[in-house]
């Protein structure tokens, strides 16, 4: 039991209840003696007075012998002889009128000798009281009263004798229980120091060498193991703490090597993604689709570690996927051509990550890798949002080749494969656009340059013919020598519209002050009159290719109302609203029906003005009547300033 605090503890409040018991029980029995002890030094007392006041009444009766004081005198002289009993044997006496008390033997010898004193002076006396009480007062009663008064003296000293012995003895005693109560408080506080030190060794010290313990463990100091101190309950409570501290260790030591492992995993993860970021950025950098083919084939075998990586693509055929490029050894690839509804294909293709399978699984996803290559396989779609473009294949004659990690890069190299490939179908289409934008530039500029002096020199040339034929010699060579300006001019226009192939991009320029320069030049090549009308006086500013648009639509717009309506005025208004600008160009000539067929020189004329006006993003407008004129309005949304 001493082994545990509870029964150490137990033990100690155990020892202070007995203590305590015992403090009380000596007390209360200190309390009773004193409480006898004092009515026996009462009843001493009152022996002294009981003799004082029967030499009284001995006086009294030898004067005056009534019977009152003889009766008195025999009931004191009965109370002190039953007291003087009482104190030396013990028995009952009367205390007072209504009570009684037991008194003890008395058992101290000096008191019983002083109290045999009192017996024997008290025996003398008696009889003198006896010789007082019997006889008249006479010569023989006044000798016992002479007698009485000599032995009262004696009498009063043995009982005041008796007194003090009950007074010492009771002061003994009262030494005795404070010699008592010092051994208690002294025991007292001797159990409490040994409390202390009990509780210091059994609680304190071990919950310090805990603490400690905890510590050590709290600084990760797992390896010192945690010594059991003290009672049961901190040998437990240190056995919990070890227990703990082994449950931390081997945590610590499971903690570390998946750290090791989760470092290990994200190093290769980096390694992997750095690596994909790299094949990415060739292949995304590259703009040719066959080199954009087989860029990934070749770069999803290094990256995978595979065997054989094959790339199929939805083309002519919706439903059949197409061998476009591939990887590896010759007979890896044992087809060109798989349909593409078959499973597991459609579930590929469906879906938007890679697929793994075995060799027995993926007879129909990409079925073009010959078995030996499809021991471990992996599928991934080629897809553009929500279409797919074909599909991207790796395969492995080793089982278990490819890991989820690997499913996952073949997802991230597809996506960007079929990046690439959108990339570089749109810069192919791109390029095919911007071909055939130039070449319809080129015809424009052909058209509303070189195209129109051909024309007007084939004109000259004609009428060079008819008068050579006429035998006007000299107005032939006249008018030939008038052609030689429009060949200049011919081959400025040539060198001209070289030079806007080539030259650099130009500042933004005021439409209105290029219409200005153009109807200045119209008008110089005679009638009909033409003026400019600006709705708006700020200047409207585009740039130098929108420019040059606008002002050909309306240059090829005033040549056909010069050359055909015959007008007697043109009219050419610049106007913008909302956002928008419209140049309209008008005559007062003959007009045409534009539901009729045109010559070809006109037809091409207005088909090149039109897309002119769709490269400008507008629209071309043409209203005509035969007799009542012509109005051409191109209208364009503004970009900005």
């Amino acid at each position: 039991m001493l082994h545990s605090l509870k029964g150490r503890l137990g033990l100690l409040f155990l020892a202070f209840a007995v203590l305590f018991s015992l403090s009380a029980l000596a007390t209360l029995r200190a309390i009773e003696a004193q409480e006898q002890d004092a009515v026996m030094i009462d009843l001493a007392g009152r022996q002294r007075m009981l003799v004082q006041q029967m030499t009284h009444k001995a006086l009294l009766l030898d004067q005056y012998a009534d019977e009152a004081s003889r009766t008195a005198l025999a009931d004191a002289a009965h109370t002190f002889e039953q007291t003087l009993d009482a104190l030396v044997v013990g028995g009952s006496v009367t205390y007072s009128p209504d009570r009684s008390v037991l008194v003890p033997a008395t058992q101290d010898p000096e008191t019983l000798a002083a109290l045999k004193e009192v017996q024997d002076t008290w025996t003398i006396f008696r009889a003198h009281l006896g010789r007082i009480s019997a006889t008249e007062p006479g010569p023989e009663a006044e000798a016992a009263v002479h007698a009485i008064e000599r032995l009262s003296p004696e009498l009063l000293r043995q009982a005041d004798e008796v007194v003090r012995r009950y007074e010492t003895a009771a002061e003994l005693k009262i030494v005795h229980l404070r010699r008592i109560q010092v051994a208690f408080l002294l025991t007292a506080l001797a159990v409490l120091a040994a409390g202390f030190l009990l509780f210091h060794r059994s609680l304190v010290q071990p919950l310090h060498r805990l603490g400690l313990a905890a510590e050590r463990i709290g600084s990760g100091d797992l390896s010192t193991p945690v010594d059991p101190p003290g009672p049961q309950e901190t040998a437990c409570l240190a056995q919990s703490l070890d227990a703990m501290r082994r449950e931390l260790a081997t945590s610590q030591q499971a903690q570390h090597q998946l750290t090791e492992q989760l470092e290990s995993r994200i190093a290769q993860r980096t390694r992997e993604l750095d690596a994909l970021h790299e094949v990415i950025r060739e292949i995304v950098s590259q703009l040719e689709t066959r080199h954009v083919l087989q860029s990934v084939t070749d770069k999803a075998t290094t990256l995978l570690g595979a065997d054989v990586a094959v790339l199929c693509l939805l083309e002519s055929e919706p439903n059949i996927l197409t061998v476009r490029a591939s990887t590896g050894p010759p007979q890896a690839v044992c087809g060109q051509r798989t349909s593409a509804l078959l499973l597991p294909a459609d579930r590929v293709l469906a879906g938007d990550r890679a697929l793994p399978c075995g060799a027995a699984e993926c007879h129909g996803c990409c079925s073009v890798v010959a078995r030996p290559f499809r021991a471990s396989h992996l599928v991934a779609p080629l897809r553009i949002g929500p279409r797919v473009i074909g599909a991207l294949c790796v395969g492995s004659s080793k089982a278990g080749r490819f890991s989820d990690e690997a499913a996952h890069l073949l997802t991230e190299l597809a996506g960007s494969a079929a990046i690439a490939l959108e990339n570089a179908r749109l810069f192919e289409q791109a390029e095919r656009a911007a071909a055939l934008e130039a070449r319809q530039r080129i015809a424009a500029e052909m058209h509303d340059g070189l195209a129109q002096m051909v024309s007007y020199l084939g004109l000259q040339i004609d009428q060079v013919t008819d008068l050579v034929t006429a035998g006007q010699s000299w107005a032939a060579i006249a008018q030939l020598q008038r052609l030689r300006p429009a060949i200049d001019q011919a081959s400025a226009e040539v060198r001209r519209a070289i030079t806007s192939l080539q030259q650099d991009p130009q500042p933004p320029q005021a439409l209105h002050e290029r219409l200005a320069r153009l109807v200045d030049q119209v008008s110089q090549e005679g009638r009909p009159p033409v003026d400019l009308v600006l709705s708006d006086p700020q200047p409207l500013i585009l740039r130098p290719d929108t420019c040059e648009e606008v002002v050909r639509v309306v240059g090829e717009a005033l040549q056909n109302a010069r050359r055909h309506a015959e007008a007697g005025r043109i009219v050419v208004r610049l106007e913008r609203r909302d956002g928008e600008a419209s140049v309209v160009v008008e005559d007062d000539g003959r007009g045409f029906d534009p539901a009729a067929p045109l010559e070809g020189h006109r037809h091409f004329g207005l088909s090149i003005m039109r897309a002119r006006a769709a490269r400008l993003g507008g629209q071309l407008v043409v209203h005509s009547e035969p007799g009542r004129g012509t109005h051409v309005s191109l209208s364009w949304p503004l970009g900005g300033r």
